[in-house]
């Protein structure tokens, strides 16, 4: 995956809508109407159709036509390389806390005691 396409993806995954949106097609494909419902409340259907355009380009939708209805997929495959990223960065947050840990103790002459 090329850093535009990442790019995109981060972007994409940066509004709590589309997280939401995301978060209800996990469960099972979804249509456009019944993804609108469920924001009629909060926005209107042309800002929920911009969102889920922002998804598609990112490639974490898919969206199949079925006559005049739209179905909206998960797509979890762009996912990977930031669950990478992410898994690498708490990896070393983890090993700098468990260093951090032992300088502390070592230096500590009260723990050294006990």
């Amino acid at each position: 995956m090329n850093a535009r396409r990442i790019d995109e993806v981060w972007k994409a995954l940066g509004d709590p809508t589309r997280r939401r949106i995301l978060d209800i097609l996990a469960h099972e494909p979804t249509t456009t109407g019944e993804i609108v419902r469920q924001f009629s409340n909060e926005l209107v259907r042309t800002a929920v159709m911009k969102h889920l355009d922002v998804l598609e380009q990112a490639r974490l939708i898919r969206v199949e036509r079925e006559g005049r209805r739209r179905w909206n997929h998960l797509q979890t495959e762009p996912l990977k390389p930031m669950a990478t990223w992410l898994q690498l960065r708490s990896r070393q947050h983890h090993q700098n806390l468990r260093r951090l840990k032992q300088l502390t103790e070592s230096k500590n002459p009260r723990k050294q005691n006990e």
